[in-house]
């Protein structure tokens, strides 16, 4: 009993001596009046100094922003960052640069010596009982963390510090850094565990390799790999890989950044459908039904016909996966659109027995209940809002739908991978959502080439002008492609650019990339789509020759005697997904990339902790057709 209380006492002192660890940097918030250079007099540091810490604040700084300081107080040998952590057991505790380790059957002084690199006389000083008693199993051990000088100096010369933002996600901010999440994790230990929070301080490498080539997948060094264990594992001869990698001409070393050629990668990132023998799930779907109605109006009531297509959906999925030998139980819960009745019946016990919760529809249903299940164990869908969910605290919350924000951000990774130095145009509009979102991807697209100016039209007296297109298409350089850039789904904002760049001469080279597609583009002729090669992203794309969706059809219509919806599909696409997913692996971040009939599923932990749906397709009109290029 007092081994298992000192367990727990040394527990809380590690949990909270985590947030009290000595960083060598930190946060500070600026209060009114501060600008640049009196926060440097005060700190004692140079404007210089501080404009590298913090090179998107620039010179001027505003209240409340929170900017990257050095901390005067920083101890190397008490950052735990600076020491190797992956022998550290998921009981061990960290404590004032020791480790308290609990000792377990099977072990012996040999193995704990090798595993924590310390040595016998030192192991002995700090725990004397070991001289008389000798090692026992349930003992806790104090080892001491040895922090090597010079993993600290190579640490700092090639990583710099990085203040997470609001939204941002390991995923995000290792592709902007063109590393693995593996090695954004190895540089700092403490997000693998906690995860990610805004204002966090985190280690970034300096220097970077260009991930936009779509023939390589940038790949880690881990620790011990050698130039036989890469060829093994992705099949490829150390030829190739040296070729691909001429760095690799000075030695293999553990957190070097390589490219690895994608035609031998294989399928490495794909799920795999498989059933675990024996699983049985328990599944609720809460969804406005509205059955207290005095009457269901199939005819006008566009909201139920949306729900009833989508149960229509997840019954066939439900049916297929118990056909395949998952055990299923279901219960339906109709939510009447209503937060209140949510709130209540999210409070029932018999939530506490749900592995899935599908719905609610809605961001303020899908809140009530998250909040009152924040702490039981059933995942909870949200199946059709895009909406930004990243501010709801519950870490079994999914976003099924990719958000806006993503959106933007697999359109410039894709528009990244095909750039081969076309022109660059930005259409501007008059309201604070266009300028928002100008200055979002403005640095973005500037980005793609330094050696040329990016092009930004604008509107005067709300609208742009056809004597503006005018002008600038008398100027186009016909040798080159020109691409436009949309920011804003305003109808008379899209009826001015696609009204004019729509009359383009054919010789001329156009491509118009939009961040997200709303429906004041169903007023747009397609044939002005069509014509500026119009690329966008979407949640989903259904293609009806596939043979996916044809034997989806098929027994649609034998059970429903009707043709799907998008609806339909959508219900099927989500509930198959996230089963299939439950039976194989609770762990839906390490998964990989699943495709449906008409979404793509790519799970990734966002700031906040619970899960979001990275799964985008980027799509271009074939003429009159519809393509996914990525």
């Amino acid at each position: 009993m007092k081994k298992i209380k000192l367990i727990i006492f040394l527990f809380l002192i590690g949990y909270l001596s985590n947030f009290a660890q000595d960083k060598k940097f930190i946060t500070y918030k600026v209060t009114e009046g501060e600008t640049i250079q009196s926060i440097s007099k005060k700190l004692s540091v140079t404007p210089y100094d501080l404009l590298k810490l913090n090179p998107d604040v620039g010179s001027n700084v505003k209240t409340n922003d929170i900017i990257i300081i050095p901390n005067r107080s920083y101890d190397p040998a008490k950052d735990v960052t600076n020491t190797d952590l992956s022998n550290i057991g998921e009981r061990d505790i960290i404590v004032d640069n020791f480790v308290y380790h609990e000792v377990v059957q099977k072990e012996t002084v040999y193995s704990i010596l090798k595993n924590f690199k310390v040595t016998v006389d030192e192991l002995n000083r700090i725990n004397p009982f070991l001289i008389n008693d000798g090692l026992k199993q349930g003992q806790v051990l104090k080892i001491p963390l040895h922090v090597s000088e010079t993993d600290i100096a190579e640490k700092e010369k090639n990583t710099q510090p990085y203040l997470v933002k609001p939204k941002e996600t390991k995923y995000s901010i290792a592709r902007n850094f063109g590393i693995s999440i593996d090695y954004l994790e190895v540089l700092n230990p403490k997000i693998k565990k906690n995860g990610l929070q805004i204002d966090d301080v985190i280690l970034v490498p300096k220097e970077t390799i260009d991930t936009s080539d779509n023939d390589f997948t940038v790949y880690t060094v881990k620790k011990l790999e050698t130039f036989y264990s890469l060829t093994n594992k992705f099949g490829i001869s150390q030829e190739e890989l040296m070729l691909a990698n001429p760095e690799l001409e000075d030695g293999l070393r553990e957190g070097m950044l390589l490219k690895i050629p994608n035609a031998v990668k294989g399928n490495k990132e794909l799920f795999v459908d498989e059933i675990m023998e024996g699983k049985k799930l328990n599944m609720a779907m809460m969804l406005p039904f509205r059955s207290k109605m005095d009457s269901l109006d199939f005819e006008n009531d566009r909201l139920l016909n949306i729900t009833t297509d989508f149960y229509f959906g997840a019954l066939l999925a439900i049916d297929s996966l118990k056909k395949q030998g998952l055990s299923i139980h279901v219960k339906v819960y109709d939510t009447e659109n209503s937060e209140f009745v949510c709130n209540k019946l999210s409070k029932n016990s018999e939530f506490d027995n749900y592995d899935v919760i599908v719905g609610p529809m809605f961001t303020n249903n899908v809140k009530a209940v998250s909040k009152n299940l924040k702490f039981n164990k059933a995942l909870i869908i949200s199946p059709i809002s895009t909406k930004d969910h990243s501010e709801i605290e519950n870490k079994n919350l999914i976003q099924e739908k990719s958000s806006k924000e993503n959106f933007t951000l697999e359109m410039l990774e894709y528009i990244r991978s095909v750039y081969t130095k076309q022109k660059l145009i930005i259409i501007k509009n008059d309201n604070e959502r266009s300028e928002k979102q100008f200055k979002r991807i403005f640095k973005d697209i500037q980005a793609l080439d330094s050696t040329q100016e990016v092009v930004v039209l604008e509107p005067q007296d709300g609208y742009i002008k056809p004597e503006v297109f005018k002008v600038f298409r008398d100027t186009l350089d016909r040798d080159i492609e020109n691409w436009f850039f949309l920011i804003d789904n305003d109808e008379a904002y899209l009826g001015d650019v696609f009204n004019n760049l729509g009359v383009f001469p054919e010789q001329d080279s156009l491509t118009v990339f939009s961040f997200e597609k709303g429906r004041n583009y169903n007023k747009i002729d397609n044939n002005f789509l069509a014509r500026v090669n119009f690329h966008y992203p979407s949640n989903s794309f259904i293609d009806r020759q596939s043979e996916a969706y044809q034997i989806f059809e098929k027994k649609y219509r034998k059970k429903y005697y009707t043709l799907p919806t998008k609806n339909a599909i959508e219900g099927f696409d989500i509930t198959y997904d996230i089963l299939m997913r439950l039976a194989t692996d609770p762990d839906l971040i390490n998964q990989g990339i699943s495709e449906r009939i008409s979404t793509k599923y790519n799970f990734i932990e966002n700031t906040y902790g619970s899960i979001i749906n990275q799964g985008v397709f980027i799509i271009k009109y074939d003429g009159l057709d519809l393509k996914v290029v990525k």
